[in-house]
């Protein structure tokens, strides 16, 4: 086991004699990163269901949807006309995602683990 690099030079770290920053002494730096890697454990399905029926039950996916239904975009004009708040829109793109997430632990069905990456 043991810490890799890779990129335009690839190797391995010295096992418990080189840190993953021993770049730095020759003017490397930092980069910061721009995804995070997120995994999705299939033990929370029960989890993700349940918020997605409480996300449901504010009403907001009924809102946001009946909105995109009859307008082609949104601003504040439109969203008063539907009666769809900030707090709506954000409820409605969250559950999009959890939705997601529980469409692929229903299609794939022998994967215990789902993984993403979110750009920053």
């Amino acid at each position: 086991m043991g810490r890799y690099y890779n990129g335009d030079i690839e190797g391995k770290f010295m096992f418990a004699v080189q840190s993953s920053n021993a770049g730095e002494r020759f003017e490397a730096f930092d980069i910061e990163p721009q995804y995070v890697e997120y995994c999705v454990n299939r033990e929370s399905y029960e989890h993700i269901k349940k918020t997605l029926e409480e996300i449901e039950k504010t009403g907001a996916v009924k809102r946001v949807k009946d909105m995109f239904e009859n307008e082609v975009g949104y601003n504040d004009d439109i969203q008063k006309k539907h009666n769809v708040s900030d707090s709506d829109l954000s409820e409605y793109a969250d559950w999009v995602l959890g939705s997601k997430m529980k469409s692929f632990f229903d299609e794939n069905e022998e994967d215990d683990y789902l993984y993403y990456n979110a750009e920053l």
